[in-house]
């Protein structure tokens, strides 16, 4: 005998409502003018890259919702709290990691800041592996900063300051 599927309607509504934020932004983009003028893509671009993602993020968890099987989703909560060391330390770590990054980023440039901003972030989550954590700073760093100064234009410090 199957065990029956059990709907769980508040991480079903999660789900509708990014998957309506979704569409509300791809609509909005759809609206904005096609010239890029002196970007390389034009302003439509990252709304619907964050339509998508919202939006495939959206259909996983209204799947989970429906068929999530006996177990709430929310069961996993407790595992997922013992895990995440949390806590006054953490967010100051956290809080530590933006106040060097705004106190620095004018002065070491844009990626090392966001890298050390990451790596105090994941140390104030648990981590303890400071090189590595910098090294996926750096990695997620470069693409923004290359998409937004060059895909759109946009000064940021620059990538790495003449001193260095």
């Amino acid at each position: 005998m199957a065990c029956p599927r059990k709907v769980w309607p508040a991480q079903l509504a999660v789900g509708a409502s990014l998957l309506l934020m979704s569409a509300a932004l791809a609509i909005g983009a759809s609206r904005f003018p096609a010239e890029k003028g002196f970007t390389v893509l034009g302003a439509h671009v990252y709304p619907y890259a964050v339509a998508m993602f919202l939006g495939i993020v959206g259909v996983s968890i209204s799947l989970r919702a429906i068929g999530g099987g006996s177990r709430s989703p929310a069961d996993d909560s407790d595992r997922i709290t013992e895990a995440l060391p949390g806590g006054k330390t953490g967010a100051c770590w956290v809080t530590a990691g933006l106040a060097i990054c705004a106190l620095l980023i004018t002065h070491i440039g844009f990626v090392l800041a966001a890298a050390l901003l990451f790596a105090c972030s994941a140390h104030g989550f648990g981590s303890r592996r400071p090189a590595w954590d910098l090294a996926i700073g750096i990695a997620l760093a470069l693409p923004v900063y290359w998409l937004f100064t060059i895909g759109l234009g946009v000064s940021l410090p620059p990538l790495v300051n003449a001193w260095i």
